[in-house]
């Protein structure tokens, strides 16, 4: 990653439960979530966190290689003479994570950031002693393996870029059980060889679209590695990075303009030192409902909202309306009113079924009578579905309506005429579906 390597944290806390951003996919995508000091320090907690989040995968970022070939979390010997030395409660705090119910199936291991001399070191070590089964390389990330497993290594080589020591080490570690990723930002021909002597062990290429690599181009990247990229976004800090509707909003345009099927968030540290910027579960359904199936997610995500109304007091604004949580609502001081999605980039879907979610703080303010309508202009609207007397039973309860529907539309309006007899209209969540 581009960011040097952080002090470790020495304590987390427990985020918030995971809110949904429009129904998971019956497969969901893959969504990746990189930290550091909490996924060691941080205990049972974190492990519990991470389980319930909806991030299919989890990476520990990241194990540096020293010259002696000694091998360390972040600040934290783990690996010393082929013996693991590390939290002796580490490996069976790690072995929780994919126990079920969990939403993590796969862990990953990262080696390497920037301003370090990992790669370098490692090259050095190769050339000394090689990679058989009596060099340091290999006994010591052969502990690694019997201690706390992981399915992949995963390169984050910003400081050497050596391609023949690249391909020994991939192959050495993939003799160990480990599938290999890759993690560029830049450096492309790099990269490419890297893949081509590894070959099939290489299993995802993780591309950072952030810091040094906001420029990059997922579709640019996937034509040129021969493999569909997985990219990368920090999450949102006091001055920078991405909020979970941002993410979102990306994501979704890089599945439709790169076909994208998993993407990562840099990363829980962060998330944890601004809470106030959206949780680990926030983020993971950004992404899987970004890059879920159609017909599961929602796709009213990351668009323009407008209304009769902008909604009072705050924190009940008409974006709260498709802000992906059933938790917030938007609320207005009248019996009636509209509000409508449009589509960011000038796109358009056809959506053929939709969903409300009722806030019913109190039953009275509920949507009883509406028209769902559809534009292209946002003048010209067509009906797509009307709906009267409905009630909804109870708090967060979702009702979904399906009406036959061919014509994309950029514009979609929910107009309620009439609701269960208050003196205000709320709504806690809408969902579009195609």
């Amino acid at each position: 990653m581009k960011r040097k390597t952080l002090k470790l944290l020495l304590s987390c806390c427990l985020l918030f439960g995971m809110l949904p951003w429009g129904a998971s996919a019956a497969t969901p995508p893959e969504s990746v979530i990189y930290g550091g000091g909490p996924f060691y320090a941080g205990g049972t907690a974190t492990m519990n966190d991470l389980r319930q989040s909806g991030f299919t995968t989890v990476m520990l970022w990241t194990i540096h290689v020293n010259a002696n070939g000694d091998l360390y979390y972040n600040d934290q010997k783990v690996v010393s003479n082929g013996a693991y030395v590390g939290k002796a409660s580490w490996p069976s705090e790690l072995a929780t994570l994919k126990q079920a119910p969990t939403s993590v199936k796969r862990l990953e291991i990262s080696v390497g950031s920037w301003g370090v001399n990992d790669f370098q070191n490692i090259k050095d070590l190769i050339a000394a002693q090689g990679t058989g089964t009596t060099s340091i390389l290999y006994k010591n990330f052969s502990a690694l393996k019997n201690a706390i497993g992981g399915d992949a290594i995963s390169f984050d080589n910003e400081d050497l870029y050596d391609v023949n020591s690249s391909a020994a080490f991939g192959n050495m570690l993939a003799g160990l059980g480990y599938k290999i990723t890759l993690c560029p930002y830049t450096n492309v021909s790099y990269w490419q060889s890297v893949k081509s002597q590894l070959g099939t062990k290489v299993d995802r290429i993780y591309l950072q679209v952030y810091d040094g690599g906001a420029g990059n181009n997922p579709s640019t990247w996937s034509s040129q590695l021969g493999m569909t990229v997985m990219p990368g976004l920090d999450s949102k800090t006091s001055s920078r990075g991405n909020t979970p509707a941002q993410v979102n909003s990306r994501m979704s345009a890089w599945k439709a303009s790169a076909g994208i099927a998993g993407g990562f968030i840099w990363y829980y540290d962060a998330i944890l030192n601004n809470p106030s910027g959206g949780s680990a579960a926030d983020y993971a359904a950004a992404i899987n409902g970004a890059l879920g199936s159609p017909s599961s997610g929602s796709i009213a995500t990351g668009g323009t909202v407008t209304a009769s109304q902008g909604g009072s007091p705050s924190g009940e604004e008409k974006e709260k309306a498709f802000d992906g949580s059933s938790a917030t609502k938007w609320l207005i001081f009248a019996a009636s009113g509209w509000i409508q999605y449009q589509f960011g980039s000038n796109a358009a879907y056809a959506a053929t079924s939709y969903s409300i979610t009722s806030a019913n703080d109190y039953a009275a303010r509920d949507p009883k009578n509406w028209t769902l309508l559809g534009s292209n202009d946002g003048a010209t609207w067509t009906t797509l579905d009307t709906q009267t007397n409905q009630t909804f039973a109870s708090r967060f309860q979702t009702k979904s309506y399906s009406f036959g529907n061919t014509t994309a539309y950029k514009y979609y309006r929910l107009n309620v005429t009439a609701n269960n007899g208050g003196a205000e209209l709320q709504i806690a969540e809408i969902g579009l579906y195609l």
